[in-house]
């Protein structure tokens, strides 16, 4: 099997949102037949850009399709599974917001926030778990973390009370 092939039945299997360690994968991927090492997972999971997150109180990676991507209509409620799945800090140094968010996770929460195109935000800058917002005036900034402490605490509840979380995000 080419290492192609293999990323593919890798997405597959993570696709099933059952896969929530390296030690998962490899088994599953040895239930198919395909034989790998640890470190050989461990580098297709960055080269696919795989994120582990906690879904339903469980350990589980997720793909970047499942964080970002898609229709600009899809992004309130990619961000807003987002801040589901992923914890968030939001502090500020004006004319920044700064968010804190979970290793490797910070350029998805970036490009849901860039694509749900949010009242006051410029756009975003994102590392490794750290993602900048530039704002358009100290009045958006709090506008902004505002809408975005809102989400995340809704979201919160929400997901306490239901499995399916709120549609529209305020702006």
């Amino acid at each position: 099997m080419s290492g192609r092939e293999r990323r593919q039945a890798i997405r597959r299997l993570i696709a099933g949102g059952r896969i929530g360690s390296q030690a998962d994968l490899i088994a599953a991927l040895a239930e198919q037949g395909v034989a790998v090492t640890q470190a050989t997972v461990s580098r297709d999971l960055a080269t696919l850009g795989v994120v582990r997150a906690t879904r339903d109180g469980h350990p589980r990676y997720l793909l970047p399709d499942d964080l970002v991507g898609g229709e600009d209509g899809a992004a309130a409620l990619r961000l807003r599974r987002l801040l589901r799945d992923l914890p968030l800090d939001i502090d500020v140094a004006p004319p920044l917001l700064i968010l804190r968010t979970a290793p490797g996770a910070a350029n998805a929460i970036a490009s849901a926030i860039d694509a749900s195109r949010m009242d006051g935000a410029v756009g975003t800058v994102a590392g490794d778990d750290t993602i900048f917002v530039a704002c358009r005036s100290a009045p958006a900034l709090r506008r902004l973390r505002a809408a975005l402490e809102s989400i995340r605490d809704a979201t919160v509840e929400a997901v306490a009370a239901s499995p399916t979380p709120p549609q529209e995000i305020p702006t």
